[in-house]
């Protein structure tokens, strides 16, 4: 464990950085004389949710006539600031009805406010701008994070609180100040379908403007706010040379940050609307249109939402299918961002083939699978390169065939001419044993993989 000094205010800090926590000590000036242990959980994913600036503005008798105890922000350097637990030891009055209010990667245009804040209400109707923190499509941040907030009342420090070790101990969860549209692609093999450099997918009615602070109801704080007729419109488009070949298993395609706003107006006049436009499918350019307007939680059925809430992810699923293109709605905690999913750049993974007919004992064939996947994820035990994965076996009917000692079992081989770890493997494919004319028909399928990336591989005899 590294040890930084750090200079804050008129106070030493230490910092004691590993590899997914921040310990640091914030002195607000003399006279102070009870401990505050502060944990902040960000529980980050990307880029977008390093953290730049920490702000702690602590209020004393909060819940009559608050007046301002500590107000001091920190910026973390860059190796701190993919922390996901920011720990916080802060030297405060003795109050039995203390308020601390947490606001990370502020953007700089609030910060000449923040500093002259005086009570709680001052911040409920601070407001930011997408621009000052977004790039133009909204799809990323600019030079900071996505700016995140949370507050925690009923604090009581005492003359007892004197020392790190009995230090008045409050945990806070932050929220992002925003919402994140997803969109995941798949096809319905054999159909083939792409993206390509004609996609494009637009975020219509988002809003340009949110609010710092998440409303709280049961401390009457803050509000959601409303917003008549949104008419912001933001674009994603492909670039890469190379399409994205889809496959039959979900691949993400582009994500949008949107403010928390109420989306209640009849008719869904309020609601988002994905735009997908220039899939190319085997049967010419698909169009598709998604209103985000039913969403399933948790594995439960569709809801209809009546607001875009802050720290939650919408995620569009759609599945590109020959007659039309089919979403499903889903919204996933923040935690699950980034889970399962290749953000930047977009990798890919394509076979010369993926249906092979070997009926005879000791028929063999290769295929070629190229990939870009050259990274490491030890996160989620994704080696770099192509690699194999499981092998089914069915019968003709397409039952699954799940006995050892069946003939219809263990009949297929699969190996890599390569090594581990390249990005363009000869895969070969051989077959061993004799079948009877009623087992004719059967088939397995194989996996050839690349980080997240699945192509089943069937071989028929």
């Amino acid at each position: 464990m590294k040890k930084i000094l750090n200079l804050i205010s008129i106070s030493m800090a230490a910092i004691f950085l590993n590899a997914c926590s921040v310990e640091q000590s914030v002195d607000g000036g003399d006279g102070l004389r009870g401990l505050m242990a502060v944990e902040v959980l960000t529980d980050g994913a990307l880029a977008d949710d390093h953290i730049h600036t920490a702000r702690f503005i602590v209020f004393d008798d909060a819940s009559v006539f608050p007046s301002v105890d500590i107000n001091k922000m920190m910026t973390l350097e860059n190796d701190d600031r993919d922390a996901k637990e920011f720990r916080t030891t802060l030297k405060v009055h003795c109050n039995p009805d203390k308020m601390l209010v947490v606001i990370l990667n502020e953007p700089a245009t609030l910060t000449g406010f923040l500093e002259t804040v005086t009570a709680p209400g001052d911040l409920e109707t601070v407001t930011y701008l997408m621009a000052e923190i977004f790039n133009g499509n909204h799809t990323a941040t600019l030079t900071k994070g996505i700016p995140m907030t949370a507050a925690s009342y009923n604090i009581s420090v005492t003359e007892e609180n004197d020392t790190e070790s009995k230090a008045a101990r409050v945990e806070m969860e932050v929220k992002r100040a925003v919402a994140r549209v997803e969109l995941w692609l798949r096809t319905e093999l054999p159909f083939q379908s792409e993206v390509g450099r004609s996609t494009a997918v637009t975020l219509l009615k988002s809003h340009d403007e949110g609010c710092l602070m998440a409303p709280d109801a049961t401390r009457i704080f803050g509000y959601m706010q409303t917003v008549d007729a949104p008419d912001k419109e933001v674009s994603w488009n492909y670039t890469d040379t190379d399409p994205l070949k889809l496959a039959d298993t979900l691949q993400f395609i582009c994500a949008f940050y949107t403010p928390e706003r109420t989306c209640s107006a009849p008719g869904d006049a309020d609601k988002l609307v994905l735009d997908i436009r220039g899939i190319g499918t085997s049967d010419g350019t698909r169009n598709a249109v998604s209103t985000l307007s039913s969403f399933s939680t948790g594995g439960g059925p569709s809801q209809y939402i009546t607001e875009i809430r802050r720290n939650n992810v919408y995620r569009i699923s759609g599945v590109v299918r020959k007659q039309m293109v089919e979403f499903e709605q889903k919204v996933v905690p923040w935690t699950e961002v980034g889970q399962g999913v290749i953000i930047d750049p977009q990798y890919f993974l394509t076979v010369t083939r993926d249906n092979l007919y070997l009926p005879d004992d000791g028929n063999k064939t290769s295929i070629t699978a190229t990939t870009n996947y050259d990274r490491i994820d030890d996160d989620r035990g994704f080696p770099p390169g192509i690699c194999l994965g499981e092998t089914n076996y069915y019968d003709k009917t397409g039952q699954p065939e799940e006995d050892t000692q069946s003939s219809l079992y263990g009949w297929l081989s699969v190996t890599l001419g390569g090594v581990a770890g390249e990005l363009v493997q000869e895969i070969e494919f051989s077959v061993s044993g004799t079948l009877n004319d009623n087992e004719k028909g059967c088939y397995a399928t194989a996996e050839v993989k690349a980080g997240n990336l699945i192509k089943l591989i069937k071989v028929k005899r």
